[in-house]
């Protein structure tokens, strides 16, 4: 009897344990939100396209921002990572994906493809070097820099492939202190930085046409 009753008690310890575990891990429990950049197509003046194919290479992201982890950081010694807030997808997926379709609607060029394709003469590709929510007592800001390289691959001269490689930077305050308001100010950020690569790269190429 004695021994029985030590077994009842036992398992009902054990009982009220797994009760007490899943209430715990019911309560801290909670969905992720995901985000993405989202911004209207570049509306550029009417200009005639240039007889010139691009392709673009799907850029790569700099480590800490290589993840769909948000990140943020309150000084400049330090980051972290939000748990239940995310990109939908990764960095270079939305950022490369927001230019090519830029540069298509931009009607500016013969053709934009993706990927490095054989058949196209230049070559865009750069690396998304800051992406991040920068948190400050009087100030969060969305940060985001981006080094593009443009490739002329059809020069034999490995010396003269590259025509130029520049970093463009846009710091944006957030209207919301919270990932959605991040997410604005990263799109309005992108917009800018879209349209600049786009001009730099019209004019570059249209001077070089024109020496031609």
């Amino acid at each position: 009897m004695k021994n029985q009753k030590i077994i009842f008690f036992t398992l009902s310890l054990i009982f009220i344990g797994f009760i007490s575990s899943c209430s715990m891990g019911k309560k801290s429990l909670q969905p992720i939100s995901y985000y993405v950049l989202d911004y209207e197509k570049p509306d550029f003046a009417p200009q005639s396209a240039l007889p010139i194919t691009l392709s673009l290479e799907k850029l790569k992201t700099a480590s800490p921002y290589n993840s769909n982890r948000i990140v943020y950081s309150n000084n400049r010694y330090s980051q972290n990572k939000y748990v239940y807030h995310q990109w939908m997808a990764a960095p270079e997926e939305m950022i490369s994906n927001l230019l090519a379709r830029d540069l298509r609607a931009s009607n500016r060029f013969k053709a934009v493809l993706d990927s490095n394709d054989p058949l196209t003469s230049y070559l865009i590709r750069g690396t998304i070097d800051e992406f991040y929510e920068q948190d400050t007592d009087s100030q969060w800001n969305a940060v985001l820099s981006i080094t593009i390289s443009l490739i002329n691959k059809n020069d034999n001269d490995k010396t003269r492939q590259f025509i130029f490689q520049k970093n463009y930077k846009k710091i944006h305050p957030l209207d919301q202190n919270n990932p959605k308001g991040l997410a604005r100010a990263l799109s309005m950020g992108m917009s800018e930085i879209s349209n600049q690569i786009i001009s730099d790269i019209y004019n570059e190429l249209h001077c070089q046409e024109v020496d031609l």
